[in-house]
């Protein structure tokens, strides 16, 4: 049996021991431990995001007007989500810098963190279900496509709730390093959803009725609760969370006040990013339903392409978070060099790959020519910006580990509504749906250039301040 060991007079007692599973970003190579905690993570999205490029696939069966109907759900869906994402991008910075600085408030904060996503998804799921119909109008769904869209998003809705605490759950994982946990996570509820999928949107002959689009959003639904059950089990095992239950009173205010610090900035800079991507659905709608229903099969092959660049700013919020809890900013730029070159080198081979299948891969999710051909031109046009949006990424993640979410908030607004709205639109006056995508392209290569260099000089070591961490109470 091991003894306790006595402090002595001018002794310190020794900090307990981190429960397993955390990983400590703060030591060892950065390169290496870059790689080992992106790697999971990146596996578990490209399952996550191959599964939903077969929900494409499904969704194609059930006709062309399904696939343009996701077309116009899929911006509404994903504004929705960036909350999620907001929230846990501030969370997560928030409990990395305290489990850094090893401050033992961080149980409290965390728990404070899962009441305060709750609230904050109700707070945006009642709004999107009621007012669905008028957003689809204003997008420029009509007809059968407007029906369609509005099923799926009168079923998504309800699962907002728990989708955003999910993904903020799952943020205070990555906060404490498991980002394998995480990977798992995404992947299992990727595939309980399409599990589901089938029988949900196509019926069962004398047992189910067929849901059409809605029943894929029902799926979804289904599969994030599973996600949240298990995420909430985890961070009791890291010992992130002990006191759920309690009533988020208790210092919930000076938690909330920290998270939302970052949160609501990180949340409007990935509102941005849907509601931009919104407004090029709705130039490309003037083309006609056959260039939304390219975007969207466009879109989906595009996530897949993506994964190792979101994987690595995922890793990239606690990595700069956790240092700088810890006072190693050199860590920190070490770490925006390596992601940079890693965003450059992989992103023009995805640009070279993508541009040699394009005539191809969409024949995969579609059987209708014209659709395929949408397709085919924005695979054979977007991909060379692929890296340049992975280092926006990289840079806004590190800005919002860092407790600086504004400079993260301005390259998505010269990404989007600044500079790539109005060259999307300018490009779809001179040139129609080829000249849209070359003004999206080309913001993103301006913008990703742009925002590496800010991210470079502003991690310096002599850059950033060492911020005070504290938790109230």
């Amino acid at each position: 049996m091991d003894a306790a060991i006595p402090c002595g007079p001018g002794q310190a007692a020794a900090p307990p021991p981190a429960p397993p599973h955390r990983v400590a970003m703060t030591e060892g190579p950065v390169g290496p431990l870059l790689f080992s905690t992106t790697l999971p993570l990146a596996l578990a999205l490209a399952a996550m995001f191959a599964v939903q490029l077969a929900e494409t696939w499904l969704t194609g069966l059930l006709g062309g007007e399904a696939l343009a109907a996701m077309g116009f759900a899929a911006p509404i869906a994903l504004t929705a989500t960036s909350f999620g994402i907001g929230l846990g991008a501030g969370a997560s910075a928030v409990v990395a810098r305290a489990l850094g600085a090893d401050d033992p408030g961080v149980t409290r904060l965390s728990a404070h963190v899962l009441w305060l996503a709750a609230a904050t998804a109700a707070a945006v799921a009642v709004p999107g279900w009621l007012l669905a119909p008028l957003l689809l109008r204003a997008l420029g769904a009509e007809g059968e496509v407007h029906a369609s869209a509005l099923s799926y998003l009168r079923a998504w809705f309800p699962g907002a709730v728990p989708l955003v605490a999910g993904i903020v759950a799952l943020s205070l994982t990555r906060a404490a390093g498991d980002t394998r946990f995480q990977g798992a996570a995404l992947a299992g509820a990727g595939l309980l959803a399409f599990l589901l999928d089938w029988p949900l949107a196509f019926g069962v002959p004398g047992l189910l009725p067929g849901l059409g689009l809605a029943g894929l959003a029902v799926s979804a639904a289904l599969s994030w609760c599973g996600m949240l059950a298990l995420s909430l089990r985890r961070l009791r095992r890291l010992g992130l969370l002990d006191r759920l239950t309690m009533a988020p009173g208790d210092g919930f205010a000076e938690s909330a006040r920290r998270v939302l610090r970052v949160g609501l900035p990180a949340a409007a800079t990935n509102a941005i990013i849907p509601v931009a991507t919104t407004l090029f659905t709705a130039m490309l709608a003037a083309h006609g339903a056959v260039a939304v229903a390219g975007f969207s099969v466009g879109s989906r092959i595009e996530a897949l392409a993506m994964v190792a660049f979101f994987a690595l700013s995922a890793v990239t919020n606690p990595f700069a978070a956790q240092n700088a809890g810890a006072g190693r900013m050199e860590r920190v730029q070490e770490g925006m060099r390596t992601s940079l070159l890693f965003c450059a080198g992989f992103g023009g081979a995805l640009g070279v790959l993508l541009w040699l299948l394009s005539p191809f891969l969409p024949r995969l999710f579609t059987g209708d020519p014209a659709v395929a051909a949408s397709a085919a031109l924005y695979l054979s046009l977007m991909p060379w910006g692929f890296g340049a949006v992975g280092a926006i990424a990289v840079a806004n993640a590190a800005f919002n580990g860092l407790e600086r979410p504004l400079p993260a908030l301005l390259v998505s607004l010269a990404r989007t509504l600044a500079i790539g709205v109005p060259a999307a639109w300018l490009g779809g006056r001179l040139a129609g749906e080829a000249g849209t995508l070359l003004g999206i392209l080309f913001t993103n290569l301006a913008v990703g250039v742009a925002a590496a260099l800010w991210v470079l000089r502003a991690t310096a070591p002599a850059g950033l301040p060492v911020l005070r961490t504290s938790t109230p109470g």
